[in-house]
């Protein structure tokens, strides 16, 4: 990779699409239900037509991502899907706010998810294909900031532009996958083939049932992503009840502590991202889920906001490095002509854990309730999103035997990340 301000416009331009579709998909989760609910009275008809995702998100990845690894043409392996997945879920962003009828608004958000999953595991593949692992660090980065400005812009302007034309919100989602997707053809368009950061091999590597047989680490990233992600979404899912029922706060309050958690992410994937360049990903990762783990578990012994507040800065510091990070380590295992079957897998596992959090969450709550009287019984809810993170450490060591860690030496590249948390803070 060519050296200078040329590294971040290609990181830009690569990661520019994360932004489109985390904000396609925060927009039309977040504000589909409202337009359900003009077309049916069920909250459970909504959730199955807005959960449906998950259902998509089990296989598609693993499918599409391993035929990118085996397509051919001259825009290179991944860019066609991007090209196939675009009209697929903007066409329903456009459509949906204007549907009539459950059955049709059903049909145009089964038909988002189909065209987000072509996209995303082919794209993602390109991070493993293009980016040599002396950025994968700071790719990460720029794709963790990418995806908290698009959460960022749907839960905040979204809102503003929905009290002004239903459709807007929708409509700015679909134009900003367009966009993203026409600077990414032009940016990264045929790259692939021309390999200037990393050789591109000219046949297939293995699929994923061979990788999961044959690959021990490859298990180990799969188990150890769904563990974090099981914790990330039981936290999403019920952060905003426990505010609210287990502290009697206000859902304002409940609002800014969000506010809080997805600031610190944006920081810290402004600067994790170098720094894990500089120490190792997996010597930062292994750090931050002991502080972040250890603090989950704290967090339930407490009752009160304000002590909350104390340690919560820091707390989500640190999970924003743990969500930011790991396809980063994926990189790190992944064998050339394999970058689609390892993005699908990362994509399953993703969605394993979006599946079984909530889940598993709400069984804590339910069960340790009476241990938890100070908080309604929702502290319980800290244990059972802790505990995911420091089961993850054993599968995080088995990886880390795989890459070893670079010298740490406190020069340049580290006071650098340094910089860049303190420019971003």
């Amino acid at each position: 990779m060519q050296p200078g301000p040329r590294i971040g416009r290609f990181l830009g331009a690569l990661a520019l699409p994360t932004f489109a579709l985390a904000l396609g998909i925060s927009v039309l989760t977040t504000y589909a239900p409202l337009l359900l609910g003009e077309a049916t009275s069920s909250a459970g008809a909504i959730g199955i037509a807005v959960g449906a995702e998950g259902a998509f998100a089990l296989f598609l990845p693993l499918l599409i991502g391993s035929l990118s690894d085996r397509t051919q043409s001259r825009l290179g392996r991944r860019i066609p899907y991007a090209l196939v997945g675009v009209p697929l879920l903007a066409a329903p962003l456009v459509i949906l706010p204007f549907a009539h009828g459950y059955a049709e608004a059903v049909a145009l958000v089964s038909l988002f998810f189909v065209g987000y999953h072509v996209y995303y595991p082919p794209y993602q593949a390109l991070f493993a294909e293009l980016v040599p692992t002396s950025h994968q660090g700071r790719a990460q980065g720029w794709q963790g900031v990418m995806r908290g400005l698009g959460l960022g812009v749907a839960l905040v302007a979204g809102g503003l532009l929905l009290s002004v034309w239903t459709p807007l919100p929708f409509l700015l989602a679909a134009a900003a996958a367009v966009l993203a997707t026409v600077v990414l053809v032009r940016e990264v368009g045929g790259k692939e083939r021309e390999a200037p950061v990393a050789t591109v091999p000219s046949l297939p590597g293995p699929g994923v049932l061979t990788l999961v047989r044959e690959r021990a680490d490859v298990r180990a990233f799969v188990a150890a992503n769904a563990l974090w992600e099981l914790s990330f979404m039981g936290l999403k899912t019920f952060i905003v009840l426990f505010v609210v029922k287990g502290l009697g706060e206000s859902v304002g309050t409940a609002s800014a502590v969000i506010g809080v958690v997805a600031g610190a992410y944006v920081i810290a994937a402004f600067g994790a991202g170098r720094l894990a360049d500089a120490v190792g990903v997996h010597r930062l990762m292994r750090i931050s889920l002991w502080v972040y783990g250890i603090g989950l578990l704290v967090g339930a012994g407490l009752g009160s906001l304000h002590s909350f507040l104390i340690g919560l800065p820091f707390i989500a510091l640190a999970g924003a490095v743990v969500m930011t990070l790991p396809y980063g380590i994926l990189v790190g295992i992944t064998p050339q002509g394999a970058e689609g079957a390892l993005s699908g897998l990362f994509g399953f596992s993703r969605a394993l854990g979006a599946v079984l959090g909530p889940i598993v969450v709400g069984v804590a709550i339910d069960v340790l309730a009476p241990l938890f009287p100070s908080t309604g019984g929702y502290g319980a809810m800290w244990i059972a999103i802790g505990a995911p993170i420091l089961l993850s450490l054993p599968f995080l060591n088995a990886l880390r035997a795989e890459q070893p860690e670079p010298v740490v030496e406190l020069g340049q590249p580290v006071t650098a990340a340094f910089d860049d948390l303190a420019l971003a803070a």
